[in-house]
């Protein structure tokens, strides 16, 4: 069985594994949260990632899955004598290649991933992680955010912008260096800091995760900003970087999330401070929109972040899992997820009572309204019935009723009428009465409770 199985792998022209990759450069990634994103939030667009990037035994996972995975947008070969960078260009290194990549997330943004193979020593790779976080960079003496709106106006697309009409980048970012050499753990950490300085390790944040460095000959350390793969094959290096294109459009969408929940609860607390002010039709309007509001954000916060946070039962493989796991935890992404939902929770209570206070507030001015109408006809009545007493009374035979003289002589007939005018005015004044105190009431009950 042993023979049979020989015979056939080395009949076979694949390896059973496949190699460490072998690229002579140190490959920098920077992974950048933008402003824009595709129409259809549940379902990310554009191509598979294996049509551009090496997945392997994996491949079919990511295949099966595309719907909930990074997909590309597009994709642009950047000439590398057009890249400036501000600190790394008073260094020795050699730019070999340089490539713009654009992904769509499931519930998230669109996210731009920048990609420059350098020719240098490790170390010498400090000033180009500081240029491409801080964005000191120029392709073709444009900024990259230009570069990337650019290529973002080629994509046959949907697109949305939360801030302005053209993409812009945000803060959330995370920077991937990937080489085939084995570097030291100082060496590590010093690239992770983007410091050429010494370090505690028994103050460092730094994670390794185990099952990437189970060979002795490899290497990984995740850090909340940067992670280092180190002799890796290349489709570990792949899967890796999707599952920081994930991670960070998972955060930049909680940081919107969080936002909007703010920005809610601001506003409802503004409904309370406006019940004199608006109507009660704009207030049920207003306060329906906020129930809508913030069911996309919690819909957002289940489907664009809590989703990302995990991807073995999406991708079983014990190395892109474990890499996975660790980013989620260095970048913080359950905390603000427990953060976030608790804001979430807050504003719905608060959006609940102020539900709450206007239909009491309604129930009130329905009651009031239908104690005026009761009034009301009660004045009527009262107004009919003295008529009909005068008509009864210069109708009937009574010996108080001269014949000789007119209804209307109010010398002789002063007392009646002044009896039904009484019964009159009676009546007129409690129905004011009523009506004052229920506007009193009414504006009693619009006020803001302090």
């Amino acid at each position: 069985m042993v023979g049979s199985l020989s015979a056939a792998a080395s009949a076979g022209s694949a390896r059973p594994f496949d190699p460490i990759v072998a690229r002579p450069s140190h490959r920098l990634s920077i992974v950048i949260a933008t402003s824009a994103e595709t129409a259809d939030l549940l379902r990310a667009d554009g191509q598979l990632p294996e049509t551009y990037l090496r997945l392997g035994r994996l491949a079919a996972f990511y295949r099966d899955a595309d719907s909930q995975l990074p997909r590309v947008l597009a994709v642009r070969d950047l000439d590398p004598p057009t890249l400036a960078f501000r600190r790394g260009g008073g260094t020795a290194a050699t730019i070999r290649a340089a490539r713009l990549w654009l992904f769509d997330v499931q519930a998230g943004p669109i996210v731009a991933v920048l990609s420059v193979d350098l020719d240098c020593e490790p170390l010498v790779l400090i000033p180009f992680l500081e240029d491409l976080y801080y964005d000191d960079l120029t392709i073709g003496g444009s900024p990259i955010d230009g570069v990337a709106a650019d290529l973002l106006d080629g994509v046959d697309a949907a697109v949305r912008h939360s801030a302005g009409s053209r993409l812009e980048l945000t803060s959330q970012r995370h920077q991937m260096v990937f080489t085939s050499a084995t570097l030291p753990e100082d060496s590590v950490q010093r690239l992770i800091y983007r410091a050429d300085l010494d370090a505690n390790p028994q103050y460092s944040s730094i994670q390794y995760p185990a099952e990437l460095n189970r060979r002795p000959t490899s290497g990984a350390a995740v850090g909340a900003y940067v992670s280092v793969l180190a002799a890796q094959q290349d489709y570990i290096e792949n899967c890796a970087l999707l599952s920081s294109v994930q991670v960070v459009a998972a955060s930049c969408k909680i940081r919107r999330v969080r936002f909007a929940a703010y920005e809610t609860l601001l506003r409802v607390r503004e409904l309370g401070t406006t019940r004199a002010t608006m109507s009660r039709p704009e207030r049920r309007a207003e306060l329906a929109r906020l129930h809508e509001t913030l069911a996309e954000q919690e819909l957002a916060l289940t489907f664009g972040v809590e989703a990302a946070c995990e991807i073995g039962i999406l991708v079983p493989a014990l190395r892109v899992e474990n890499f996975h796991r660790q980013l989620v935890a260095c970048t913080g992404l359950r905390d603000s997820i427990e953060t976030v939902s608790t804001m979430l929770a807050r504003a719905t209570s608060v959006l609940a009572a102020e539900e709450g206070s206007q239909t009491a507030l309604d129930a009130q001015r329905q009651d009031l309204r239908r104690l005026r109408y009761g009034v009301t006809i009660g004045l009527l009545s009262t107004i009919a019935v003295p008529i009909g007493i005068i008509l009864g009374f210069f109708g009937g035979n009574y010996t108080q009723v001269d014949g000789n003289r007119s209804m209307f002589d109010w010398s002789h007939y002063h007392d009646m009428y002044l009896a039904v005018l009484g019964l009159i005015l009676a009546a007129g004044t409690v129905f004011a009465i009523l009506f004052l105190l229920e506007r009193l009431q009414i504006r009693r009950a619009s006020k803001p409770s302090h």
